[in-house]
């Protein structure tokens, strides 16, 4: 299920040219909005973090603009750009190294949404394939970076790398610390942005803002873990299961934001999933964009049923690495 995607020399050359094709059009007609504002402001104007609790610009640790300053320090559009290039780039890198299918995610409504808007998913998304090799070379320094990535937008990934650091053994130490001290120290440099963010958080969700794309059932479907956590199954299995089960059960999850799924092997039918978002005009926006919930569900469903007859029949097999 995780295992890096062996691509023919042809295969490359596709996904290559649609990605600079995709890069091209959207140099064009992409506004940025949200890289151009959120991301822009929190390189160039730290001072309006501490007004995210009474106007809810960003919802980002303030440290991610040492991330963003590369691309924010090229004059206007040029940075823009630059991040759009490197948006892809981690992405199609990521789902190669994950299993993969590059082209129905490079196609799909996800990567419009996050290009036309100058989103940061890919940073959670290099995160999960960072913390998976972090986990198989017990490296806690890559750990460490993994974490910083997920904390960006956790919603996206901080629950499988979560489960990667855990893994990982005696290094995880290591890695918890060195991302604890960074967090004291950004209250150090900050202030108490957590608790503006938090503030700014309920402020965004509760004015219903999030509503017509919210893809997630929320916190009281929270008991999805258990099965997660607990069916006997091999740790790739175990990975793909959190991250689903993180999408169904989290308060806020846009539509764009459950794009790692598809860095993973899924089955070719789920990709139906990364088109919705451009059927508002035909199912209505709220089916169109609130439906892809039923990825995340059919990704539990195609996981679970195999073991779940195996148990039923009697012939349940337990592998080594189901923990």
């Amino acid at each position: 299920m995780i295992k890096e995607a062996s691509w023919p020399k042809k295969f490359g050359l596709i996904v290559l040219s649609i990605a600079v094709g995709i890069c091209m059009l959207f140099a064009v007609i992409g506004p940025g909005e949200d890289y151009f504002r959120c991301y822009t402001w929190m390189v160039t104007e730290p001072e309006r973090l501490s007004k995210v609790a009474e106007y809810p610009w960003t919802l980002n640790p303030p440290y991610l603009a040492q991330f963003m300053a590369p691309f924010v320090a090229l004059p206007g559009r040029p940075g823009y750009i630059a991040f759009m290039a490197a948006s892809i780039a981690m992405i199609i890198f990521s789902t190669k190294k994950l299993g993969g299918n590059p082209i129905p995610i490079l196609l799909s409504a996800h990567m419009m949404w996050i290009l036309w808007w100058g989103q940061i998913e890919a940073w959670g998304v290099i995160a999960v394939f960072i913390a998976w090799t972090a986990y198989k070379k017990q490296n806690w320094m890559l750990m460490f970076l993994a974490l910083i990535l997920a904390s960006f937008k956790p919603q996206i990934s901080l629950v499988p790398v979560l489960a990667l650091w855990w893994w990982s053994g005696k290094e995880r130490w290591k890695s918890i610390s060195a991302f604890l001290f960074l967090f004291l120290a950004s209250l150090a440099i900050w202030g108490p942005w957590p608790v503006w963010y938090w503030q700014g958080i309920f402020g965004f969700v509760g004015n219903e803002h999030h509503g017509p794309w919210n893809a997630s059932l929320g916190l009281w479907a929270l008991p999805l873990f258990i099965p997660a956590l607990l069916l006997p199954m091999k740790r790739e299995q175990r990975l793909v299961a959190l991250t689903a089960t993180a999408y169904i059960c989290s308060p806020y999850m846009p539509y764009y934001s459950s794009i790692l799924l598809f860095s993973f092997a899924v089955p070719g039918w789920t990709y139906v999933f990364a088109f919705l978002g451009y059927l508002p005009s035909i199912i209505g926006t709220r089916l169109a964009w609130n439906a892809i919930v039923l990825f995340p569900l059919s990704i539990l469903v195609w996981l679970y049923l195999p073991i779940i007859k195996s148990h039923l029949s009697g012939r349940l097999v337990v592998p080594e690495t189901a923990t």
